[in-house]
């Protein structure tokens, strides 16, 4: 318990200042204006290319090796915390008031946890008697409904009332006698070394300073000026140690300190295991970076504990998202679309999260999902200039992904002019994060995030559109964000997407036939994601980079013809393109077969001939699995039968060449009907 001497304070008969401790926090969202004009008209989508004729082939999708051979990218479901969404304390604040910490007590070991006492009184542990014994009887009584309030002088302030609830001092506000500046409050307090948040009501306004561990809240003079802080305390109000700070002040440092973030609310829950919206921002602090699972489980608690709150919700339905579970993921979102009829930023973030999931999965039907974003556009449109801050920026980050999403749905789905009309959503979603960064004090993660869509985007209309401006983007946000993370995990997050995004466009620049740019940002992506695994391995990391190293190695061996450059590549991404597991294969043992097959024909043309077998033969039982599940089509096997078939025949066993010959006749037979 820490006690406090106010001697050197004097007081006053200042109102109370009523402070909103809990502020509401914008849930995931976007801006922009009305959705692009009619650029929808259907189109017919490509042929297939001539199969080739020579006697150790590639895999027919692997020129190109779409990144799902024809599924597209899924859209992303990270629930939008630091790219994402800020609190209203967060976003409307004076330009001209120093609202940091006196002293940045961010690095430093953890302060204990002690409430702070007055003269003998201790919130939430004295009691009425107490009080009295302390400081006699008080100037004044009242009561309201089942709550008790007092009036005391205490030497030397005239005016320190006391208020109880269920028996207990609930809070004692110490009414000073004209503003002292904060930081002198701070310093005579002692109070330097703990990180203070700062609180704010609803449209806002800067009230006052909270500090969690110690259960005190310095309330400040209202600002002359709509908008300013007068950064001056009138009244010291202490109150028991409770969640509601810790989770506040997660809130605030959500976007640029998970680390602390989560520290937070994993003190609040420790107070209050049954907080749902602690739980809430758990979850969205574990989904931003990267653990999954956890996030899952912490947003089903928060909809356990509270039902009908329609924002919980959408952060559980897009952690099943992020796990892979997209059937429960809908029914999630589609919920939540029900439940948020009342609250309409939250029913344009729902309504955004069904058309992104619409747009997943093996089955992706992108015209419901381009209508349900466009709807997601009109909604959160209506509310891009509301006064509410943390209504406005919810709403025009609602308004950012659904253009990057209307963008994703066009992108991949069969449509005319599709360029033309994936760089106008685009630039509209562009537009609205820089707006964010500019007017709404967002991080530079607002324009991160629309660079590693955009790439997304362009690997859908097959490189028809420039990456380089995007490529160049995504790189120098991605490393000043990088650089500045001070969050491990955050980090490796950044990382990864830094990563994703570079190798989304190494696709784009094979697609254009541009080998050398390509090698670049592979070579780039790679720094960063076997940094990542080094640091922080993980299933998903391990395998991009895998995928990565056997991409570098198909642009050597065939844009350049340099199969000896190739297979020094395929040495490295085999041993990790080895260790998928079925989840990271799910969908993709078609793609995982064409990899291994392809790869064999560069140690082929090398002279390594056994290790070329091998890497064919388990190719082919790949894609013989993905046949059997339905995901690929038989005539796919043609090519490697017919590799396998060569290669036997070179190798003097004829009779494995004629029995693979022979199934490589089937399967083109297959094809052909």
């Amino acid at each position: 318990m820490r006690c406090i001497s106010l001697r050197s304070l004097a007081f006053s008969t200042t109102a109370l200042l009523v402070l909103a401790v809990r502020v509401l926090v914008a849930d995931e969202a976007g801006l922009s204006t009305a959705p692009p004009p009619d650029e929808h008209r259907a189109v017919e989508p490509a042929g297939a290319e001539a199969d080739g004729q020579n006697a150790v082939r590639y895999p027919e999708s692997a020129a190109l090796d779409q990144a799902t051979n024809g599924t597209p990218t899924p859209a992303k479901h990270k629930p939008r915390t630091g790219d994402r969404s800020k609190s209203a304390a967060s976003t409307t604040r004076p330009t001209d008031e120093p609202l940091q910490p006196v002293v940045d007590p961010q690095e430093s070991t953890p302060a204990a946890i002690e409430a702070t006492s007055f003269k003998g009184v201790v919130p939430g542990t004295s009691t009425q008697e107490d009080v009295a014994k302390a400081w006699g009887p008080p100037r004044k009584t009242s009561q309201i409904n089942s709550s008790t309030a007092q009036l005391y002088s205490v030497e030397p302030f005239r005016r320190v009332e006391v208020n109880y609830a269920k028996g207990k001092v609930s809070s004692v506000v110490i009414r000073l006698d004209h503003p002292f500046p904060v930081d002198a409050v701070t310093k005579h307090l002692d109070l330097g070394a703990i990180r203070p948040v700062i609180v704010f009501n609803e449209v806002g306004e800067v009230l006052g300073r909270a500090y969690p561990e110690r259960g005190v809240l310095l309330a400040f003079e209202p600002a002359d000026k709509p908008g300013k802080s007068s950064m001056k305390v009138l009244q010291i109000i202490l109150e028991p140690i409770s969640a509601e700070p810790f989770v506040l002040r997660a809130e605030m440092t959500m976007t640029n300190r998970s680390d602390l973030s989560r520290r937070d609310l994993e003190q609040a829950l420790t107070l209050e295991p049954g907080n749902a919206r602690a739980h809430w921002l758990y979850s969205r602090v574990l989904a931003a970076t990267g653990q999954r699972e956890k996030s899952a489980k912490a947003a089903s608690e928060a909809v356990r504990l509270d039902p009908d709150d329609a924002q919980y919700r959408v952060s559980y339905a897009q952690s099943l998202a992020e796990a892979g579970q997209l059937p429960e993921a809908l029914e999630e979102a589609q919920k939540a679309m029900a439940a948020s009829e009342g609250r309409p930023h939250v029913k344009a973030r729902a309504t955004c999260l069904v058309g992104d999931l619409l747009a997943s999965g093996p089955k992706p039907d992108f015209r419901k999902a381009l209508s349900l974003h466009t709807q997601a556009v009109q909604l959160a449109d209506l509310l891009s200039s509301d006064p509410h801050p943390a209504i406005r920026v919810a709403a025009k980050e609602v308004l950012i992904d659904a253009h990057l999403s209307a963008a994703h749905d066009i992108a991949w789905g069969d449509w005319k002019d599709k360029p033309k009309a994936v760089a106008r959503w685009l630039d509209r979603a562009a537009a609205a994060a820089t707006d964010m960064v500019d007017n709404e004090g967002s991080s530079e993660e607002q324009l991160f995030h629309v660079y590693t869509r955009s790439l997304g985007a362009y690997v859908g209309v097959r490189g028809e559109i420039d990456p380089a401006p995007a490529a160049k983007s995504v790189v120098a946000t991605g490393e000043r964000l990088i650089a500045a993370a001070r969050d491990p995990q955050r980090k490796a997050q950044l990382q990864w997407e830094l990563g994703t995004s570079l190798y989304d466009a190494v696709q784009i620049c094979q697609m254009r036939s541009e080998p050398e740019t390509a090698l670049k940002h592979g070579e780039t992506a790679a720094k960063y994601l076997a940094d990542l695994i080094e640091t922080r391995p993980s299933p998903a990391s391990t395998f991009l980079l895998g995928r990565l190293y056997f991409r570098m190695g198909t642009i050597h061996a065939m844009q350049g013809r340099d199969h000896k450059a190739a297979v020094e590549w395929f040495d490295k991404a085999i041993p990790l393109m080895e260790r998928a597991s079925p989840e990271d294969l799910a969908g993709g043992l078609g793609r995982q077969g064409e990899a291994f097959v392809s790869m064999g024909v560069s140690y082929w043309e090398t002279g390594q001939r056994d290790k070329a077998v091998v890497l064919t033969q388990q190719g082919i039982k790949w894609m013989e699995q993905a046949v059997k599940q339905g995901i690929l089509d038989r005539s796919f096997l043609s090519i490697p039968y017919s590799n396998l078939a060569a290669m036997h025949r070179k190798l003097g066993a004829n009779d494995m060449a004629n029995r693979y010959q022979e199934m490589a006749s089937r399967a083109k037979g297959d094809k052909l009907k």
